[in-house]
């Protein structure tokens, strides 16, 4: 839409915009058959996707995923991955103890070195590569891409959270190191980015809640997190870049340090778990946030005049401060009419 690359960085940094920007992960093939007169197919799937986001919204973010046939796949290490027309699910690694996980770390810290090498510096170019790709095919829609952080959810993401509980507890000092090697390498990731980047801001996710509340208590994550996300944050301002955190899941009660932290942004506002814009901002009236209409199940199941209703509540709650969309991604059970609800609000709502 004309005017989006300004009006998302007037967001961005701190400016009113003309109107709130709308913010999508778009996959749903109502919507792209409807801004493309397309049958949206597994074969012209990487020209009709991009194609769907320039008339229909102003921002988006890693990943801009491609629909795939449904099947199931075998991994070298014999787990298995699902992979379903919009999503993937792998099976996770299995440990028969935490001897046996602490045992298999120990050598993968052993082995860690931060050093810039020839092998860093090509995937540094592959992934410059993808975000010049994505802004090409994207045109006027502003590209938020992933950058590093903690990474804290790859960690429990490999073994699953059940198993991840039981390392924690068994080997504390493992997911440390861990989560201290991780680190290290996003603040050298960052460090060799070129200086002709051209990115206002990266996306930065890390899943720690549950629609109940954080995924370990705010202790741990003091004494093992935030100390970490401020450093990578630190790292990503010095190179002029802001960073849009994102966490599915209740983070008010840990709001206020991801914020001391030194987070520009939140993404992706879970209303529904408890996740109050007006509290939001009214805390933090300098934090964007970039999402926050729900989407299990007012956009889903509700009516167009609800969805209207809340995008305006959420504009008139964020005074500025908020990119609407979803709250997490437009996924296929969106019905086209509550996408264009959502849409009409926001092109409708001035400041």
């Amino acid at each position: 839409m004309r005017g989006s690359l300004q009006r998302v960085r007037d967001v961005i940094h701190g400016r009113t915009p003309d109107r709130a920007p709308l913010f999508e992960l778009i996959r749903n093939d109502a919507v792209i058959r409807h801004f493309t007169g397309r049958t949206l197919t597994v074969e012209n799937a990487r020209e009709v996707v991009f194609a769907a986001y320039e008339p229909a919204v102003d921002a988006t973010r890693p990943v801009v995923r491609l629909p795939d046939r449904e099947h199931t796949a075998a991994l070298p290490d014999g787990r298995s991955r699902k992979v379903y027309r919009w999503t993937a699910w792998t099976e996770p690694v299995r440990y028969g103890s935490s001897d046996d996980y602490a045992a298999a770390k120990r050598t993968e810290i052993a082995a860690f070195d931060p050093a810039w090498t020839p092998r860093r510096h090509a995937e540094m170019a592959s992934w410059l590569a993808s975000i010049d790709d994505h802004r090409r095919r994207l045109g006027e829609v502003f590209f938020v891409p992933g950058g590093r952080g903690v990474e804290l959810m790859g960690l429990f993401g490999e073994v699953g959270l059940e198993q991840f509980s039981y390392c924690l507890a068994d080997c504390p000092g493992v997911v440390d190191d861990l989560l201290e090697c991780r680190t290290l390498a996003a603040e050298a990731w960052i460090a060799n980015i070129p200086d002709d980047h051209g990115m206002d801001a990266v996306f930065v996710g890390d899943d720690i809640a549950y629609t109940s509340g954080p995924v370990f208590s705010p202790a741990w994550f003091e004494r093992h997190y935030f100390g970490r996300l401020a450093r990578v944050i630190e790292a990503w301002h010095a190179r002029g870049i802001r960073v849009l955190f994102h966490s599915d899941g209740n983070l008010m009660g840990i709001l206020d340090r991801l914020v001391e932290s030194g987070i520009d942004g939140l993404n992706p506002i879970e209303v529904l778990a408890g996740m109050d814009i007006a509290e939001i901002h009214r805390r933090h009236p300098a934090l964007w946030l970039a999402g926050g209409i729900d989407v299990s199940h007012l956009l889903p199941f509700g009516k167009p005049q609800q969805v209207t209703d809340a995008v305006t509540r959420a504009l008139d709650a964020a005074e500025g401060r908020i990119m609407v969309g979803s709250s997490t991604e437009l996924q296929d059970a969106v019905p086209l009419e509550n996408f264009l609800a959502m849409r009409d609000a926001v092109l409708d709502y001035r400041y």
